[in-house]
């Protein structure tokens, strides 16, 4: 089965969850993986360019986590895993439109996290690096960019022991 929308048409939330479940019977582990790499400088010229990135990287995500949260809650169990991104923990002159975003996700999973860790929910920020997928296909690569499989294995291992924040690859904590 298959469900596809725009992730910052928060209103499709709930019909996706909905079909999600369906297909699924049930849910017991979400990730939320999905953003935009925005051009800094043109954020910089445009107001209306910042806030539709702020809202691709932050809104859209704290308001499907909201929803997973609260079917979660409601089962007594769960783990929701975001990626985020070490680009929110410090404010970048090259970066700083992405990363505020980033911070603002990082934020809020914190307070989610507190909320349902007393209801066996585990919430789980996922910190990466540089990776080589699609969205950074134009940047020059080295040696600190890491492998979308080697992201995924440190995700699940990750979810796996229970873990709050996982940096990947491990060297940017």
């Amino acid at each position: 089965s298959c469900f596809s929308m725009d992730a910052c048409d928060t209103a499709a939330h709930c019909a996706m969850l909905a079909a999600a479940e369906s297909a699924l019977c049930s849910l017991d582990v979400a990730l939320i993986a999905h953003g935009s790499l925005p051009d800094q400088r043109a954020c910089e010229a445009s107001v209306e360019l910042t806030l539709k990135e702020i809202d691709t990287n932050a809104l859209s995500v704290i308001t499907l986590a909201t929803r997973l949260a609260e079917r979660f809650e409601k089962q007594g169990s769960g783990t929701l895993a975001v990626i985020s991104s070490v680009a929110g923990d410090r404010g970048r002159q090259s970066n700083y439109v992405y990363g505020a975003a980033k911070g603002m996700v990082s934020l809020f999973l914190q307070g989610l996290r507190n909320r349902l860790a007393k209801k066996g929910i585990q919430v789980l920020t996922i910190k990466p690096g540089f990776v080589d997928t699609p969205m950074t296909a134009a940047f020059p690569k080295g040696a600190l960019w890491a492998k979308p499989d080697a992201i995924a294995c440190g995700i699940v291992h990750a979810i796996d022991t229970k873990r709050d924040v996982v940096y990947l690859p491990g060297f940017w904590c």
